[in-house]
């Protein structure tokens, strides 16, 4: 597949040796799988981009509109904003290196594909221009029976009219691993995807055959995830957790869309049925998982039976719901690592690197936030791993307070810091179901508690990264349980407090000091690897071992001191005990 023809060396997670990472609390990244392509882009003879084809690296808009029309080509974007709109031609692979941006301009899209055959977008990040009560383009489009389209690990966000659409006609369509999102710069229409633009396109039937799977509806999407006319869509493994949802998946007429073991947690409404444009084919909910979703919809019919092949995850408990919302959050976006890379680089949770409010025209204007002008075709950037010079700022926003009490099962007041002078930020010691999401330069705390989290006192700290000097700002959001009572001492009940007090943080100078915290021993667990055997001493709780995309491989319940299970192969696995959630890499 095209994929084979990036120089890329992507053999699970890039740490040296067996390591074992707490993604709670690692304050460094690590690189996305790369998952194999599947669903409807590998029929129709099969998606392939650019493969056979030259490749070339780019570093200017110029040459990216220019090689990116003409197609025939593997395109690599160098970190930077490429201000659009960006037109695909056919039997294209466009891969972005680690903080590569297509800016959607005030009209028109980011990049679009009219007519396109064979194209593979990966690893991108698309900014759109916010979303308005206005009419305009989205900020990716698939339009005009473009055929066999691949477009894997990318995040886009604030989409003018639509974060990503496919429409007339278009056909043969896997949409992987992407985050959709809105942040502050959008003030309506926050509609993310539509498949199908119209009721009266009757050219669409027979056509619109699209899976999305491992994608993540995130803050600030209300609805479209997606709406659906005419096409067969396969909506599978997906994560919906938007807490502005009003419904997620919309069918209409003449729809025919499998729903198919995606994880639904504190939306207002997982499946909408709306007839008013005539009779739905059929919208089946098949072994989903819902929480805390306020307007429960069955489905409709039954659903077609794909032509291809494709391992789900199972997501009937909620332990094996919440691996799969781990992972999908961990590697959904542009998380894959750069072409030729074998280092780690930024996770989803802190992808969108700061980056300046506007497109620089400078010829010989410099960066050192890994920012290209748009319209240089000269201007250089500095390496997406370079640090920010300078001192690293937080500062806090919103109604919710740094401490506050809350039920388990119920939201927190939502609260945001503004980073300056960093690329990102990352966040320990949350309860289960609170998380902290990257969204242009501001650092959000939303979410749900679990209704299963242990009560108690959680001391978080969010800190900035990619500072010559990191700043860290810390609360505690304090969990009762459904009664409204609260444990004297968290720690008797399982719980993960993760205490950093200090103000600011150094970044490490070298790549052997991000390779020595990756191999030091994880906070709370205490975990060994020899040859194919991951053991966890002291563990008193069940033990889950699950593989990178969450599905369960094994389940230990520890009768002694040290709990041992056997790997079945080299790879990158999760392990889950409790509240705590650890990776491990077994070469």
């Amino acid at each position: 597949m095209g994929c084979n023809s990036l120089k890329m060396s992507l053999s699970a997670l890039l740490v040296c040796g067996a390591t074992v990472v707490g993604t709670a609390t690692s304050a460094f990244a690590v690189t996305s799988p790369d998952f194999p392509m599947a669903g409807f882009a590998t029929q129709n003879g099969g998606t392939t981009g650019g493969k056979g084809y030259s490749e070339v690296t780019v570093d200017n808009v110029s040459d990216l509109k220019s090689y990116a029309k003409a197609g025939n080509k593997i395109i690599y974007v160098k970190p930077g904003t490429y201000m659009g709109p960006v037109e695909v031609g056919s039997n294209v692979t466009i891969y972005g290196y680690q903080g590569a941006i297509i800016a959607q301009p005030s009209s028109g899209s980011a990049m679009k594909l009219s007519g396109s055959k064979n194209v593979i977008i990966r690893n991108l990040k698309f900014k759109g221009a916010g979303a308005h009560d206005d009419d305009d383009e989205d900020c990716l489009q698939v339009n005009h029976e473009s055929k066999n389209v691949w477009i894997d690990h990318v995040d886009v966000y604030d989409g003018h009219d639509g974060n990503l659409d496919i429409t007339n006609a278009s056909d043969y369509v896997t949409i992987s691993w992407t985050k959709f999102s809105y942040t502050s710069a959008s003030t309506g229409h926050q509609f993310s995807n539509l498949i199908g633009n119209s009721k009266t396109k009757t050219s669409d039937r027979g056509h619109l055959n699209v899976t999305i799977h491992h994608t993540w509806w995130a803050d600030g999407v209300v609805e479209r995830m997606p709406r659906v006319r005419f096409g067969k869509v396969h909506v599978a493994n997906n994560l919906f957790d938007s807490k502005d949802a009003s419904y997620c998946v919309r069918a209409a007429i003449e729809a025919d869309i499998r729903i198919e073991r995606n994880v639904f947690i504190g939306v207002q409404k997982a499946l909408d049925l709306y007839t008013s444009d005539g009779a739905i084919t059929a919208a089946q909910m098949i072994e989903n998982y819902e929480e805390n979703v306020k307007k429960p919809q069955s489905g409709t019919g039954t659903a077609f039976k794909p032509s291809y092949s494709m391992s789900l995850t199972d997501v009937s408990t909620q332990a094996k719901a919440y691996a799969l919302r781990d992972s999908i959050k961990l590697y959904a976006g542009a998380t894959l690592p750069d072409p030729g890379a074998s280092t780690v680089v930024t996770p989803a949770s802190s992808s969108s690197a700061k980056s300046s409010s506007s497109v620089a025209s400078s010829s010989s204007a410099k960066s050192s936030s890994s920012v290209v002008p748009a319209s240089s075709s000269s201007a250089k950037s500095s390496s997406s791993q370079t640090p920010v010079a300078g001192e690293a700022s937080l500062t806090k926003h919103g109604s919710g307070s740094t401490t506050q009490t809350v039920a388990a099962g119920e939201s927190i007041a939502e609260f945001y810091f503004t980073v300056a002078g960093a690329t990102g930020a990352t966040v320990t010691g949350l309860p289960d179901g609170v998380t902290g999401t990257l969204k242009g330069s501001d650092y959000y705390i939303s979410g749900t508690v679990s209704a299963t989290a242990a009560a108690g006192a959680y001391k978080f700290t969010v800190t900035t990264t990619g500072a010559t000097k990191n700043a860290s700002k810390s609360g505690t959001i304090t969990v009762t349980s459904a009664n409204g009572e609260a444990p004297a001492s968290s720690s008797s009940q399982g719980v993960v407090i993760v205490d950093e007090s200090s103000s600011s943080v150094e970044s490490p100078s070298s790549d052997n000091d991000v390779a020595a915290l990756y191999a030091a021993p994880a906070a709370h667990l205490d975990v060994s690897i020899e040859g194919r055997m991951v053991s966890v001493h002291g563990a008193t709780r069940m033990v889950y071992l699950l593989d990178a995309q969450g599905k369960l491989v094994a389940k230990v319940q520890p009768t002694g001191n040290v709990c041992s299970i056997a790997v079945p192969r080299a790879g990158s696995y999760l392990l889950r005990i409790g509240n705590e959630l650890r990776r491990v890499s077994v070469r």
